[in-house]
């Protein structure tokens, strides 16, 4: 029983090391691929990469949706709104009838905001902590995008609210 148990360990080892060889490597042609996002600009122009995975999720989500595989899809129309939501956040993405977001609005409530931003609010604002805030987000196409963050701060009871626009701090 003994040399059979070790004569069946040394042939699974040996299959196992022969296994490992490639005696016949074997030549694959593959036709050129060409991988690209109708929506990459969008992305590129939106992402800010501070930004809690959140709002990652939902700008990816508007980013990857097509369209013109929309049972509401008819070619004769010029745009359409698309109106996508999470827990925290919203955004309305315009696309075209070629399926491109041509201009998007985001909304994201209460997110952490990314530390450049909160160590510029404690700057000018020593004391006070971060109550509530929004980070909204303008796409407009060709024109670019505009970040703002609107924050309620508080402090001994006290509420302020100040509006910062981010592409001045990150």
């Amino acid at each position: 029983m003994k040399k059979l148990f070790i004569n069946l360990i040394a042939l699974s080892l040996v299959s196992l090391g022969y296994s490992q060889f490639n005696l016949e490597a074997k030549e694959v042609a593959l036709d050129e691929v060409t991988v690209s996002s109708l929506n990459a600009p969008y992305l590129r122009t939106v992402k800010v990469e501070e930004m809690p995975p959140s709002v990652y999720q939902l700008e990816n989500k508007a980013a990857r949706f097509d369209i013109t595989k929309s049972d509401q899809y008819k070619s004769y129309f010029e745009a359409y709104e698309v109106i996508f939501s999470q827990d925290n956040g919203k955004i309305v993405a315009t696309y075209d009838k070629e399926g491109k977001i041509i201009s998007s609005f985001e909304r994201f409530n209460n997110i952490t905001l990314p530390s450049a931003v909160r160590n510029a609010i404690w700057k000018e604002h020593p004391g006070w902590a971060i109550k509530k805030d929004v980070y909204l987000v303008n796409y407009f196409g060709d024109q670019g995008v505009t970040r703002t963050c609107r924050v309620q701060l508080i402090k001994d009871g006290e509420k302020k609210n100040i509006k910062l626009d981010l592409d001045d701090i990150l």
